[in-house]
C-alpha cells in the first residue's frame, strides 16, 4: 500500500487548554486528564521512532508550534510528503487562515503564530505546574521546555520549544 502518514503533536498545555472549551472533553480522563493525555503522548513518541525507523520514506511528525509558526515552509514540506503540489490556491488559503482570529473556537482562521502559546495567557501557573509535573517525560521527548514560575510566563519571552528528533 502507498500509506504515508502525518503525526501532529502539540504542548499538552496548550492540549488541555483548547480541549476546555469542547463540550465532549470536560470530565473525560481519556481528554482532559494531563497522566492519561501525557502517557498517550509518550507512547506516540516510542510509536514515532519505530514508524520512522521502519517507514522512513512514509512516516513523518509535525509539530503544531512548528507549523503554526512556520505555515508556509511547513505546508509545502507536508505537501511534497505527499507528493502534493503547493500552488498559488494554496498560498491564498493560507494568506486568508493564517493571519487573524475569525469565528469561534472551530474556525479555520487563525492568527497561527499566536494560537499555540495561548494557554501561557489562559491557563493559571498551578495547572501549568500540575500538566508538567504529569508529562515531564512526553515534554522531553517532543521538545517542550518547562515553565518554572508565572512570572516567566507573564513577561512573554518565554519560548516552550526545544529541538527534538525521533531517532
Amino acid at each position: 500500500m502507498n500509506v504515508r502518514v502525518v503525526l501532529l503533536i502539540r504542548d499538552p498545555r496548550a492540549v488541555i487548554q483548547s480541549r476546555k472549551h469542547r463540550d465532549w472533553c470536560p470530565g473525560q480522563p481519556d481528554c482532559d486528564d494531563p497522566g492519561t493525555v501525557c502517557s498517550d503522548m509518550e507512547q506516540d513518541y516510542e510509536a514515532a521512532i519505530e514508524l520512522s525507523k521502519r517507514f522512513p520514506q512514509r512516516f513523518r511528525v509535525v509539530r503544531y508550534e512548528d507549523l503554526s509558526l512556520n505555515p508556509y515552509k511547513m505546508t509545502k514540506e507536508i505537501l511534497q510528503f505527499y507528493g502534493l503540489p503547493y500552488n498559488v490556491e494554496v498560498e491564498a488559503f493560507l494568506d486568508t487562515h493564517t493571519k487573524q482570529d475569525i469565528g469561534g473556537v472551530s474556525s479555520t482562521y487563525r492568527d497561527s503564530k499566536s494560537t499555540p502559546f495561548h494557554w501561557m495567557k489562559k491557563l493559571p501557573f498551578y495547572e501549568v505546574k500540575t500538566i508538567q509535573d504529569s508529562c515531564r517525560g512526553a515534554m522531553k521527548s517532543w521538545g517542550y521546555r518547562i515553565a518554572t514560575s508565572e512570572r516567566e510566563l507573564e513577561g512573554g519571552n518565554f519560548n516552550p520549544l526545544l529541538p527534538y528528533s525521533v531517532s
